[in-house]
Order: structure tokens, then C-alpha cells, then sequence
């Protein structure tokens, strides 16, 4: 199973500074060919403006990707040209294997939010099939909280089907396999119990939008705070 970016892989890419105070946004790119060690991508856009970004030859970038494996990797590498055609493609330089760091999932941004989930149990001795929402949500798991008659342990696996709130009322829907990390009973009778999970199988598209919500409820709560 190949670890390193393949053709159509959703990209995440910093500009590399040599200030660490200065703020760097994210841009968000995709693979458009390979040709042996290079790698032809789509123009970076920035996420939160949505504007085409200028990427010099020899700008040094972060680049970061959903494996096939499951896991987030990331690698510095620099802009070697441009390929200009049908449309305009930057050139950037494939790690050596042994380059790549594999990102843990506490990486990941992790919001409080109340997001609608069906969860289904992958055991047909207990087939719970119920309605949930979440208390918080990244794009390597998620908490929820349930009746504590359905009893969950750690180690279950479950499937998750999401529907994911953005701007101007827009719900997107995400699916993940998910894997029981901790639960915790509810303190007094007919309070909810508490449920803790990591994605173990979620497509890259799935998971691309789980960290939009994800980013946008963050942009909503900083907002909120400073307008208190």
C-alpha cells in the first residue's frame, strides 16, 4: 500500500518561513500527474479566502495529505517550475519515503460541536442502530454521548455516518468506520453516557469535509469570542 501522494490526492500546503511568529495559512491543492519523481499540482488556493496564491520557483513549501494507509503524512519539499498548457500546474520534488513524518491524529483540529450522527454497531450480536450527537469533532475522531443502554466498549468498532454543517445553512454528509476508544457512564440515572472514538477507515473526501466543519466551527467560535 503506497504512502506517498498518488494522482487526485487532496494536498495541504504552508509556505515554509524562517519567522515562526508569522502566521502562515493553509492552501489546499491536488495532484494533477506524476512523472517519475516529480509531481505536477493544481495551483494552491487559500482556504480561507478562496483566492490563487503565487508560488514562486525555489518557495519552499509544507506539504501535508490523507494516505492511502489511514494515516495524515507531511514533507518539506520546494517549487521547481511551472507547466503551462490547458492550465496552469506548479512542479514540486517527491520525498524519499524515508522523508515523510506520519502525523499522530491528536494533529488534528479538534472542535466542540453538535453534529447529527447515526451510528450502527459492526457485531450482530448487539445490532444497535441509534441517532447521536456529537459534544466534539476532528478529523481523527469524535466524542458522543448516548443512552447507557446501549452498551459500548472500548475496542468496538462502529460505523458513523455524519451530516456535516457549513456556511449558509449547506449540510454535507461523511461516512467513517470508527473504533471505540473510551467510554464513560453516566454519573446519575438517565443522564447520557459519553463515547470516545478514532476513525480507523474514512475516504480522504470524507475526511476533507469532516475538517471543514471542523475549521469552520472554529472560525464561528472565534467570532463569538470576540464579540463577547
Amino acid at each position: 500500500m503506497s504512502v506517498l501522494p498518488r494522482i487526485g490526492q487532496l494536498l495541504r500546503i504552508k509556505k515554509v518561513s524562517m519567522d515562526e511568529n508569522i502566521s502562515k495559512p493553509t492552501y489546499k491543492s491536488r495532484v494533477a500527474d506524476i512523472q517519475g519523481e516529480q509531481v505536477a499540482i493544481e495551483m494552491p488556493i487559500q482556504e480561507e479566502t478562496g483566492k490563487m496564491s503565487q508560488f514562486p520557483i525555489g518557495t519552499h513549501i509544507e506539504v501535508s495529505y490523507f494516505a492511502e494507509d489511514g494515516s495524515t503524512y507531511q514533507f518539506q519539499t520546494e517549487v521547481e517550475g511551472e507547466q503551462k498548457e490547458n492550465v496552469r500546474l506548479l512542479l514540486m520534488r517527491l520525498p524519499e519515503k524515508e522523508a515523510l513524518t506520519r502525523m499522530q491524529r491528536r494533529n488534528y483540529l479538534r472542535v466542540e460541536t453538535h453534529v447529527e450522527i447515526a451510528v450502527k454497531t459492526m457485531d450482530n450480536v448487539r445490532n444497535y442502530h441509534f441517532l447521536a450527537r456529537t459534544t466534539d469533532l476532528s478529523g481523527g475522531g469524535m466524542a458522543f454521548t448516548c443512552p447507557d443502554h446501549y452498551r459500548l466498549k472500548v475496542g468496538d468498532k462502529l460505523e458513523v455516518w455524519m451530516a456535516l454543517p457549513h456556511k449558509a445553512g449547506v449540510i454535507s454528509h461523511s461516512y467513517a468506520e470508527a473504533e471505540v476508544t473510551r467510554c464513560k457512564l453516566p454519573e446519575e440515572k438517565g443522564e447520557h453516557q459519553w463515547v470516545s472514538l478514532k476513525f480507523v477507515t474514512i475516504s480522504q473526501a470524507d475526511q476533507a469535509k469532516v475538517i471543514r466543519a471542523c475549521y469552520e466551527r472554529q472560525l464561528e467560535l472565534r467570532k463569538k469570542g470576540m464579540g463577547e
